[in-house]
């Protein structure tokens, strides 16, 4: 084995040998450069159109991940109450709900990693804590500690320090029953002594004064108790949102029924901060983007049932009839 570090001992070599040496190296050179050259030519192009592609590729990639502007680059921070069953909602290790599912395929649109913090809760008269509002929701964005706003955000809420996105989905009111009950009609449960179970909405409030004047009303902050109370029979009807009943019978109770759609004008939306144009245009895109292509309608279905059922509800609605389409109710298991 040749020794090639700088300790090895200087060994002598006679001045022929070394000149024949140096020339064969010189043409050993000679022959290197030229079939260089030779090799060149005949890849130039190519390898030059290879450069070429790479450098296009790594850009691309770039544009693709940049991602609308948040306070953090790549990713978005939502604020959410994470307490609206089905929509958004808190476990033990992470988020479930069709919002949170809705808003992680925006951030993969818009080239964002989603990420989420709880809302503050608040104190109420009596200084009990109850949960976070639209309110707390803009209030950590204003702060500075969110990019955007989700809690079951009503799109005509008025927040101050935040702009509203496209709706994102949007719940007309079922009047729910349960089956084999005698109660399988409006009439039914509209006499005195009637307990009916509502979520805490002031449209369906009004509603109710109007056509169940002679009901004892039960409220409750969160829908899902609503149908809970139903469920349990200490009411003989409830109103809440018809994709919050969807699910509630999908994966809970399929003894339940809706007698009455009412068509309300209640959407819910996205906020980010006031001023914040890029991240609001990028969300709204992103969202026409997903209907378009289908995965909104994919994500509804796996959540709330059939989405053309609610696109008939939607047609209904438009045409001014307030009865829950027939599909309506057999969605429940009718």
């Amino acid at each position: 084995m040749t020794d090639l570090s700088l300790s090895a001992r200087t060994r002598r070599v006679p001045l022929g040998a070394a000149l024949r040496a140096a020339g064969a190296a010189v043409l050993a050179l000679a022959f290197t450069v030229a079939l260089a050259a030779c090799l060149s030519a005949l890849t130039g192009c190519s390898s030059g159109e290879a450069s070429s592609a790479t450098s296009s590729a790594q850009t691309g990639g770039e544009k693709a991940t940049e991602g609308a502007p948040t306070a953090e680059a790549g990713a978005l921070m939502v604020a959410s109450a994470l307490n609206s069953e089905p929509y958004e909602q808190a476990t033990s290790t992470s988020q479930i709900g069709f919002t949170v599912e809705l808003l992680r395929l925006v951030g993969e649109r818009a080239g964002l990693d989603v990420q989420f913090a709880k809302a503050v809760n608040h104190k109420d008269a009596d200084q009990n804590i109850t949960p976070g509002r639209p309110e707390d929701v803009a209030a950590k964005m204003a702060a500075g500690e969110a990019d955007l706003g989700a809690s079951s955000i009503p799109a005509d809420a008025a927040l101050e320090g935040v702009a509203l996105s496209e709706p994102y989905l949007h719940a007309d009111y079922a009047v729910v029953t349960k089956m084999d009950t005698g109660h399988d009609d409006l009439a039914s449960i509209q006499d005195a002594g009637t307990v009916v179970a509502v979520q805490n909405d002031a449209a369906i409030a009004a509603w109710v004064a109007e056509n169940l004047p002679e009901a004892e009303v039960v409220a409750f902050e969160d829908g899902i108790d609503a149908l809970m109370e139903l469920n349990s029979e200490r009411a003989q009807a409830a109103i809440v949102d018809e994709p919050r009943f969807r699910r509630y019978v999908q994966v809970k109770e399929p003894h339940l029924q809706a007698v009455e759609l009412v068509a309300s004008d209640k959407d819910y939306a996205f906020a980010v901060a006031a001023g914040n144009e890029a991240l609001l245009t990028a969300v709204n895109e992103a969202l026409t983007a997903l209907r378009a292509d289908g995965s909104y309608d994919a994500l509804y279905d796996s959540w709330f049932g059939d989405a053309g059922i609610a696109n008939e509800a939607a047609a209904s609605r438009e045409k001014g009839t307030g009865n829950a389409p027939e599909a309506v109710q057999d969605s429940t298991g009718a």
